[in-house]
């Protein structure tokens, strides 16, 4: 029964992943290039005014040398079409793609900005829920299995929300990045702390 359950679990993943698969080739042969621009500028606005220009500055000079070299590869690959309509059309792919993945990138270090601020909330939450379990193992009371599944599923969700925040094409709210890295930290203290008592 379990192993039907897990057969069932994983085609519904299967389906899932090849849904957004779909979905992301028919994004991006099908989004305009002025809405990659606007995320593009709304991304470096919201994030000048949320943390200032110094750390909108380190963020770019981080992301800007990866950026420079997709857009140089861009360039050499739409050098040599021609001006018909599909060459036309592959070359303002080509150019949305190049914002995209700058923005995906420009997101991608955002998110390590605020993971490096949130190491110590993570190692505390880390730490915090490992001294529960001990102080409930000594205390005799029994673990929740319930719990401890919520965490490693809670874990996957934020893993899957982050990875859906860095690769939508529109522009985003900043708080998505700390909320990434405060769920985190919740679903590693509720795994931590509900973990079984003999591993």
């Amino acid at each position: 029964m379990a192993g039907k359950t897990h057969h069932q679990s994983q085609q519904w993943t299967g389906f899932l992943a090849i849904l957004a698969l779909v979905g992301l080739v028919a994004a991006w042969a099908l989004i305009p290039s002025a809405l990659l621009e606007q995320t593009w500028q709304a991304e470096r606005a919201q994030l000048r005014a949320w943390a200032g220009e110094r750390t909108e500055h380190w963020i770019a000079t981080q992301a800007m040398p990866a950026i420079v070299r997709m857009a140089e590869d861009a360039t050499r690959t739409a050098g040599g079409l021609g001006d018909s309509g599909i060459e036309r059309w592959l070359v303002d792919r080509t150019y949305a793609s190049v914002l995209w993945l700058s923005t995906v990138t420009y997101r991608a270090y955002a998110l390590v900005m605020w993971l490096l601020l949130g190491i110590p909330l993570l190692l505390a939450a880390s730490i915090d829920g490992f001294y529960v379990r001990e102080i409930r193992k000594n205390a005799f009371i029994s673990q929740s299995p319930i719990r401890h599944k919520i965490g490693m599923h809670f874990l996957r969700i934020v893993g899957i929300a982050m990875v859906v925040w860095l690769m939508v094409p529109v522009p985003m709210p900043l708080v998505a990045a700390p909320m990434v890295v405060l769920f985190k930290a919740l679903s590693i203290w509720l795994w931590m702390s509900n973990l079984q008592k003999r591993l």
